[in-house]
């Protein structure tokens, strides 16, 4: 730990680890119950989770001491890895099907072992490093530069399909949001982003009112209650959750908790912290995340390396998309759409992949990497 201490910002890394180590103990009291229900050992979450802990852990300790600047040629090749796997998991024996409510199989992992791999969740980092070294290089006014995107375009929309195709519309949206605060970043005019923003509503639709899942969570999101004994369940009982948890929670231990989230350990786990911990608990966490969200965005903004400045503001728009899609999906803001909690969401895939990015974060983010 002192290997990493010496010249990273203390702030950051304090906030880190506090969010992973809160995050696995309200993911242990969300899933005991679910956990002894279904295999008669309350700590089988907990332990799964907490090996995947440690590996983030110390995967988080090798990145952040590993020069940034090294990732900058390394995108087209890791995005060509990323593709291999995003295929891997539509072939049978490697990719694993999981079916739905709605009579649609979801392939979205690989099994190795016990474990599985979840693909689309790396993939994120491979198009942040990417698309950050081409961006920082770019002009919007210069018309060869658009030219020269026209390759990478076409490597990023293909793993974009593949990840749609899964489906995993949740994580295509987040990587849709981080190009966009790329392309503004670079000096594209907010007018005309919107211009072409509005260009592909069209297109948002048709994915949406073509394709009878989402479609049918739209109907659920409009009218949760009409579904409230199927495909509305976890909906609703997100709201009881937090009617239930009231203004200071409940007594965790007295067994009134969690009496109406199934599986509340992954993406609903916000729900349960609500009904542990109350409003005020809420509000605690959320000022966490923003002091989080707030303390990397002004290391960030003083990074010299241009590489360095759009990979470190990638990675902040990722991470507060994924926290902000997840609040709002919980709250009914939005309709569901699988997004994970970082650091709180049950799953190997989702927790490393957020140490990475934090691991990448903190090395930008080094003393001698900002302007005084």
């Amino acid at each position: 730990m002192n290997a990493i201490r010496k010249n990273y910002d203390t702030i950051l890394l304090i906030l880190i680890y506090t969010l992973a180590f809160i995050g696995i103990s309200v993911m242990f009291t969300a899933s005991f119950h679910s956990s002894e229900r279904e295999y008669g050992d309350a700590y089988y979450f907990l332990k799964r989770q907490f090996l995947w802990l440690i590996i983030g852990i110390l995967v988080f300790v090798l990145v952040a001491q590993i020069d940034f600047r090294l990732w900058e040629n390394l995108g087209l090749f890791l995005c060509l890895v990323s593709i291999v796997f995003l295929i891997l998991v539509f072939v049978p024996g490697l990719g694993k099907s999981v079916g739905t409510y709605y009579g649609r199989n979801f392939n979205r992992w690989i099994g190795v072992g016990p474990f599985q791999i979840q693909p689309s969740e790396f993939s994120k980092i491979t198009i942040l490093i990417y698309l950050s070294s081409l961006f920082y290089k770019f002009s919007p006014d210069n018309g060869s530069d658009w030219k020269r995107l026209l390759y990478p375009s076409l490597i990023v929309v293909s793993m974009l399909l593949l990840i749609v195709l899964e489906p995993s519309f949740g994580t295509t949206m987040e990587i849709v949001f981080v190009i966009i605060a790329m392309i503004f970043l670079s000096g594209f005019s907010f007018k005309r982003l919107a211009a072409v923003g509005i260009s592909i509503l069209p297109l948002v639709y048709l994915l949406i009112e073509k394709v009878g899942y989402r479609r049918k969570r739209i109907e659920i999101w409009l009218d949760p209650y009409s579904y409230r004994f199927d495909e509305g369940h976890q909906l609703v009982s997100s709201y009881q959750a937090f009617q239930s948890g009231s203004w200071l929670g409940n007594d965790i231990g007295s067994g009134y908790s969690h009496r109406y989230l199934p599986y509340a350990h992954t993406d609903f786990i916000a729900s349960t912290f609500v009904e542990d911990y109350g409003l005020i608990g809420f509000v605690i966490f959320t000022f966490a995340i923003l002091f989080f969200i707030i303390r990397s965005f002004q290391l960030v903004e003083r990074v010299e390396n241009g590489f360095g400045f759009f990979l470190g503001a990638g990675i902040i728009v990722l991470l507060s998309i994924q926290f902000l899609m997840n609040l709002f999906v919980v709250t009914g803001l939005i309709p569901i759409t699988g997004v994970s909690l970082p650091f709180f969401s049950y799953g190997g895939s989702s927790l490393i992949t957020v140490f990475i990015l934090c691991g990448i974060l903190v090395n930008i983010t080094r003393k001698e990497n900002l302007e005084e």
